[in-house]
């Protein structure tokens, strides 16, 4: 896998500029501010200033009748993700995960991200046939607009004080979004790597952002369970740094960091985790079994492209 994940480096990269350049261009014209912080935020120093002048949040000091996370605590949090770029242990109570299992049970998906490919969990075979073959993942945006539980996750104080003290600033939701990853045969590997699936990479959204993910089915070793690179987050070489690519290959980041910051994230339905993504991180690649993640993001900035 490796070696093939390796050679096939370079024809994933080719895609991935072939598929985005026209969002690129169209973001940058449109904002530039976003163009100074795709092309910059990927240096420290830079990341650090732009974080020093943002403006300084309003805490909300939440109580245990107020947030759905009652164990947590804020602090150790944050010190855990200024450490190692994510912290684990951030649970759904079974009643949260029992009302968005329901919704993720009857709502629609995007196949391979595509408008014009929506199925629903039921008639997912079907539209597969339409299509011609397995759809590799299927996503559904802004969940919180129909999920009232979803909605409660995004509104959580607790959560959104992690936010503003890692982000050192007024934490903005940026986005929801459910996503399926679907097991599908080897022969499709190809098509993953030109999603850029499977490879380890961070994120620009900005300056600096802050997801919180819950796997919403069990997930170990065969159902493509999360993986970052611990402390990338903030020790990252002026090569990477300055590179116009932020993919790497996992033999890359081994010589550099060690294989034993390469951590995979497995766990039961409801377990789920905060994670910078300035760290390098991945979804693994399901070869048995179908993964289902809930992603919340929030940032620094909300860079509008209207």
């Amino acid at each position: 896998m490796s070696i093939t994940i390796s050679y096939s480096y370079w024809y994933k990269l080719y895609f991935k500029f072939k598929r985005r350049l026209g969002e690129y261009t169209d973001h940058g014209f449109k904002n530039p501010q976003w163009l100074l912080m795709f092309i910059f935020g990927r240096i420290h120093i830079i990341r650090s200033l732009m974080i020093l002048l943002a403006s300084k949040p309003e805490l909300i000091i939440p109580t245990a009748d107020s947030s759905l996370f009652t164990e947590i605590d804020v602090d150790s949090v944050v010190e855990n993700l200024r450490r190692d770029g994510v912290c684990l242990g951030i649970h759904l109570p079974n009643y949260v995960l029992s009302e968005i299992l329901e919704f993720t049970n009857q709502t629609y998906y995007l196949g391979n991200g595509r408008f014009e490919l929506p199925f629903t969990l039921s008639n997912k075979e079907e539209e597969e046939a339409k299509y011609g073959k397995p759809f590799l993942f299927g996503y559904h945006y802004k969940p919180s607009r129909s999920c009232t539980a979803i909605k409660k996750l995004g509104d959580d104080p607790k959560l959104r004080q992690i936010a503003a003290k890692y982000l050192v600033g007024e934490p903005i939701l940026k986005s929801t979004m459910l996503w399926w990853s679907f097991a599908t045969p080897v022969e499709q590997l190809d098509e993953r790597l030109r999603f850029a699936q499977g490879l380890f990479h961070y994120d620009l959204d900005d300056y600096r952002c802050l997801q919180f993910l819950f796997y919403l089915t069990d997930v170990d070793l065969y159902s493509g369970p999360h993986a970052y690179v611990k402390g990338s987050h903030s020790q990252k070489k002026l090569q990477y740094q300055l590179s116009i690519d932020r993919d790497k290959s996992e033999r890359d980041l081994i010589n550099y960091y060690g294989s034993e910051r390469i951590v995979n994230i497995c766990g039961e339905a409801g377990s789920g985790f905060a994670e910078d993504q300035f760290c390098f991180h991945r979804a693994n690649i399901p070869t048995k079994k179908d993964r289902l993640i809930l992603q919340i993001k929030f940032v620094l900035n909300n860079y509008s492209f209207s």
